[in-house]
């Protein structure tokens, strides 16, 4: 109403909201850590299509005698190629985003520079 009588903002993300809540992309992940105590560790990638965004969970088996910290990137959106500046805020190049089209299963993805392995999708995401 407020848009109409030429008031407020339009919020030009509303139809993706609608579209696509709850709706989440799942991945089965793995990272292969070659550090002195690392191995193999596994992740579930989270994509979630109303907004853009990611997260990235770690799977903790029980008594692992790991440690519980199970979130390695919480919900935003992630950069193909990290852009490091001392500055975030004032970054002025081009960033590109992650996209559904660039998860696929047999394929890479970078978080952090941690090159992870993409081996399973669960059946929504299939």
């Amino acid at each position: 109403m407020e848009v109409s009588l030429k008031g407020g903002r339009h919020n030009g993300n509303l139809k993706s909201f609608l579209d696509n809540d709850r709706r989440v992309l799942s991945f089965a992940i793995q990272w292969m850590d070659n550090s002195y105590d690392g191995g193999d560790k596994y992740y579930r990638l989270n994509y979630f299509l109303s907004d853009n965004t990611v997260e990235v969970k770690e799977v903790i088996k029980p008594n692992s005698g790991c440690y519980p910290f199970s979130m390695l990137l919480k919900r935003q959106k992630l950069a193909k190629v990290p852009v490091l500046t001392h500055y975030p805020g004032l970054n002025l190049r081009n960033v590109e985003y992650i996209a559904p089209e660039d998860l696929k299963c047999g394929e890479t993805v970078t978080v952090w520079g941690r090159q992870c392995l993409i081996y399973d999708a669960d059946d929504f995401t299939k």
